[in-house]
């Protein structure tokens, strides 16, 4: 019997050891995924805001990436985010996309690989528009990736250009 008994508190002690040991690697995991997630999806975000800035000075037309301007990485991570993120932040992210789906929206570029005239304003006007509301988000996500903040408002830590700048034609 009482061989029986420390059988049964060795089960009971070793479920006990093997369910903590779970729920801390799966609780690391998430917290991994939800940094990375944030680090891919801020590193997009940032990618527009550069194609903002650069919007100021030059068409729309002139700027490639406008091509493959589809928020991938934003399709791919928004459900981790929608979970890691508190109402607030999670709504400033949302709403920056939401002005990147409008911009999206209006880059249908010709044949030639033109925009069409009222086309071409419009980008222009959206990715201006779209400017602040990314950087709010950009800076909502660099604590949520981990980043560490270079000035108290955050915008030093958002580059010009991403990846050596933009590509002229």
């Amino acid at each position: 019997m009482t061989a029986a008994i420390f059988g049964l508190i060795g089960v009971v002690v070793g479920g006990a050891i093997n369910f903590i040991v779970t729920a801390l690697l799966q609780r690391r995991t998430e917290r991994f995924d939800r940094r990375s997630a944030a680090r891919l999806v801020r590193s997009e975000l940032v990618r527009f805001r550069s194609l903002a800035v650069e919007a100021t000075r030059r068409p729309p037309d002139e700027l490639p990436q406008l091509r493959e301007a589809t928020p991938i990485l934003w399709q791919s991570h928004r459900a981790s985010l929608a979970r890691a993120l508190p109402d607030e932040e999670w709504e400033l992210v949302a709403r920056a996309y939401a002005h990147v789906d409008a911009l999206v929206s209006v880059l249908l570029f010709e044949p030639d690989g033109t925009l069409v005239e009222w086309r071409s304003r419009e980008a222009r006007r959206l990715l201006i528009a779209l400017r602040e509301p990314v950087e709010r988000a950009a800076v909502v996500l660099r604590d949520a990736a981990g980043v560490p903040p270079d000035q108290p408002d955050g915008m030093a830590s958002l580059p010009e250009f991403p990846e050596e700048g933009t590509v002229a034609r």
